[in-house]
């Protein structure tokens, strides 16, 4: 499941970089964005150990099995984390009312009132692949992306943590991509909530930047 996890996460990469106007080329092993990258995304994304990569130019690095030590060439680790998984919900009869799905320029403003970031387009939400959230009441938001075989969630920003915002979060994701497992990585208080809430680790990754 870690391997489905990657991919999602290297879809996602590579959809966001090529809105902003990188050429991304993919390998069954790695992946690599040139161009302008947007600052929170990776320029390189390794999917296994044990390869000879050419790391020139490149300024980060995600590494999907935290294999590496790329110390060696002049990068310092930003951060460890942990993939994370769960079955969806397939009861949808009780979704929370709080949360809004945007569908209008003007929601979308709202939106990126909660998700302070400058490297996703303003019409992210007219994607069929995308979903963006966010909820008045609990002051947060965060934002879901299918591939077609799992949900990545991303972008969780709120005041405070805890299981029944996890728990909004699975509801919602699974009623909007219907029978795909929900992936994604967490560290720290985020994911000690996500593990909470009914998700499992399957393994870490490590980003490197220069």
């Amino acid at each position: 499941m870690r391997q489905a996890a990657i991919q999602n996460n290297f879809d996602w990469c590579r959809l966001i970089c090529e809105l902003n106007g990188c050429t991304v080329t993919e390998t069954e092993d790695h992946w690599k964005a040139t161009g302008d990258v947007p600052p929170l995304y990776p320029e390189m994304m390794v999917r296994s150990h044990q390869q000879q990569l050419d790391l020139t130019g490149v300024n980060s690095i995600k590494d999907c099995t935290a294999s590496y030590d790329f110390s060696i060439a002049g990068l310092t680790h930003l951060f460890t984390a942990e993939w994370i998984v769960r079955p969806p919900i397939l009861d949808r009869r009780a979704l929370p009312p709080d949360w809004t799905v945007v569908t209008t320029s003007e929601e979308a403003a709202r939106f990126f009132t909660f998700i302070e970031t400058h490297d996703l387009p303003d019409t992210l939400f007219e994607r069929t692949d995308v979903r963006l959230f966010f909820s008045d009441e609990q002051q947060a938001g965060f934002i879901a992306y299918s591939n077609g075989q799992t949900t990545g969630l991303s972008h969780l920003t709120s005041d405070y943590l805890d299981e029944r915002l996890w728990d909004d979060i699975i509801r919602l994701s699974s009623a909007h991509f219907p029978g795909q497992p929900l992936v994604g990585y967490e560290y720290g208080d985020q994911l000690i909530t996500a593990l909470e809430a009914g998700f499992d680790d399957i393994g870490p990754l490590a980003v490197w930047i220069h």
